[in-house]
């Protein structure tokens, strides 16, 4: 069918081309991770007929996770298929993976990600080869704008990298991969947990994206494909420039902050992102709100402050260089800046509290909400994150709730009664230099929930030091 053979002719092409671009030859080992589903086999066909032009090695790797009942049926059809094709296969089986434990999707990976490092060292792989396609790169990029990402994120998967990772499909949609597939006759497995709607990606696959092609934005997988290579360009110029400005300014493992903040917005965060990855290599868990919280503190007016970090890390100022240490408790009489979380826990370990965070719908207010003192109701439409829990600041003041003007903090501490040691701790949540509100002792006039608001932030302090 003509359909079929076009589906044939992408394949081929975009894995050629890949083979090209990574300068492939017959000296090259490829370690391909082969799950069985239909991606994966695909690539794996379209390998193996390469492979016969470019006559490099081709080694298949099948990470069994034993967390579903089809997974041992996968495993021998990913066994059949390999002596079929007269392939080396290494197989790994998961020890202590619980499916039914939190972060399943997360661990799962992990652990997945480990298996093929250490297929890759036994094999001396130079590549591993990944069947991501253009609907996954579309899907990705949509959950993470959904989430918040900036550029760095939007630029999604890239074809090559990290380290030896290299994805040949990415520019192949998935009718194209199942076309190819009847084209071929290729069997494969169908993984049930695809069809899950437990799992955010799923929905986007299956409901939102459709949704947003018939009857948005026709087209709009293709455009987000696009705006990942156009992200991807963008963030690989700037990260470049990073490195420069962050060679130039790294002096013993810290970054000089004189002159700092006349850096471009841009080239500072993505300097302070590389900075960064000198002890988090992997910034899958830094987000948006990490980096502009350490751009907060790297130039602001505050000599001394500090944020957590994903890993157990912090990034902490002192004057005029910045550092990445572990986290402390010992850190009473320094500042701190730790971004809020918005949609669930925040520790800020300098204050010895926690905060909690929730979003809803406005209709739950305020009948089902009694707001007491350690509480804060914010109209998230009138937020402009990240929300930045900060120590208290030398002329700091609240514009008060239903009063005019505004009054020091300083006053507020003492009308409240809360003592001289206490308040140097004492978590401030603030929003552009904005103080919104101060557990305990004030909320501001801004971001009320009134009848307009639509989606409230629902905040609570835990602060056992301050009684």
């Amino acid at each position: 069918m003509p359909g079929h053979g076009r589906a044939t002719a992408a394949v081929r092409e975009a894995v050629a081309g890949a083979a090209r671009r990574v300068g492939l030859d017959r000296r090259d080992t490829v370690l391909m991770a082969l799950s069985g589903g239909p991606d994966s086999v695909a690539l794996t066909y379209a390998l193996t007929e390469l492979r016969r032009h470019l006559r490099f090695r081709l080694v298949l790797a099948h990470f069994n996770h034993r967390a579903r009942a089809e997974a041992d049926r996968e495993e021998e059809f990913v066994r059949t298929l390999a002596a079929n094709l007269g392939l080396d296969l290494v197989v790994s089986r998961a020890a202590n993976l619980d499916a039914h434990g939190p972060n399943f999707e997360e661990r799962a990976r992990l652990a997945r990600h480990d298996f093929l490092q250490r297929a890759a060292d036994d094999a001396q792989a130079d590549l591993v080869a990944l069947a991501h396609h253009a609907d996954d790169q579309a899907e990705t990029v949509l959950m993470r704008l959904l989430r918040g990402s900036g550029a760095h994120g939007l630029a999604a998967m890239a074809e090559r990298g990290p380290g030896k990772l290299w994805r040949p499909l990415l520019s192949v949609s998935r009718p194209a991969i199942t076309g190819y597939l009847r084209a071929i006759a290729a069997p494969f497995i169908e993984d049930a947990s695809n069809r899950s709607p437990r799992h955010l990606r799923n929905r986007l696959r299956r409901d939102l994206l459709p949704l947003l092609e018939r009857d948005y934005a026709p087209g709009l997988t293709r455009r987000l494909v696009e705006l990942a290579a156009e992200m991807r360009a963008v963030d690989d110029y700037l990260r470049q420039a990073a490195r420069v400005e962050l060679e130039r300014r790294l002096h013993a493992r810290r970054l000089d902050l004189r002159g700092f903040a006349q850096l471009p917005a841009a080239l500072g965060g993505a300097v302070l992102r590389e900075f960064i990855r000198i002890e988090l290599p992997d910034l899958r868990a830094v987000t948006r709100d990490h980096v502009a919280a350490a751009m907060r503190i790297c130039t602001g007016r505050q000599p001394s402050a500090l944020i957590a970090l994903p890993g157990g890390r912090q990034l902490r100022r002192d004057y005029d260089y910045a550092l990445i240490e572990p986290q402390s408790r010992s850190c009473r009489t320094s500042g701190f800046a730790v971004a809020l979380n918005l949609d669930g826990p925040t520790r800020v370990l300098a204050a010895h509290c926690t905060f909690e965070a929730r979003q809803l719908s406005a209709s739950f207010w305020p009948h089902a909400l009694q707001v007491g003192p350690m509480e804060a109701l914010f109209d998230l439409a009138s937020l402009r994150p990240p929300l930045i829990v900060r120590s208290a600041g030398p002329g700091d003041r609240l514009e008060l709730l239903g009063l005019k003007g505004s009054r020091k903090l300083h006053d507020l501490f003492v009308d409240r009664k809360v003592p001289r040691m206490q308040r140097i701790t004492w978590p401030v949540v603030a929003m552009d230099d904005k103080i919104v509100w101060v557990p305990g002792v004030a909320r501001s006039r801004f971001a009320l929930v009134s009848a307009a608001t639509a989606r409230v932030a629902h905040v609570r302090a835990f602060m056992p030091d301050h009684g």
